[in-house]
């Protein structure tokens, strides 16, 4: 199980960092510093974590009006944490907007909920 969280984490930093350097070639946006990198790193791990610890509280139920309250639980506490990074870091990322998209795509990783009959 954690090393599904580890792999969906490592993919979604490879493409954030994918994204930066891209965006550093083709569209003339400053070259990604380490500092840069690092809030990245920080700010996915904090996402990924979050929507873990906010999985084994409250599984993700089956696709229907569940799933949007649940979404709309989670998103505040999330955006706020996003927000809290971005001012303790000084960053210059989209923290705000990366730790509630991986908190919210984190739970298709973990353990389905068991089902009783």
């Amino acid at each position: 199980m954690p090393l599904l969280y580890l792999r969906f984490y490592l993919g979604s930093l490879s493409l954030l960092f994918a994204f930066y350097l891209l965006g550093h070639y083709l569209l003339g946006f400053p070259f990604p510093t380490p500092t840069t990198l690092f809030h990245l790193a920080l700010g996915a791990g904090a996402g990924v974590g979050l929507g873990a610890l906010y999985h084994r509280v409250w599984p993700l139920p089956p696709p229907g009006l569940g799933r949007v309250v649940r979404l709309f639980v989670l998103l505040p506490p999330a955006f706020m944490l996003g927000i809290g990074l971005l001012v303790l870091l000084q960053a210059q990322v989209a923290l705000p907007y990366l730790v509630p998209l991986l908190a919210w795509l984190t739970p298709d990783y973990g353990k389905a909920p068991s089902s009783t009959p």
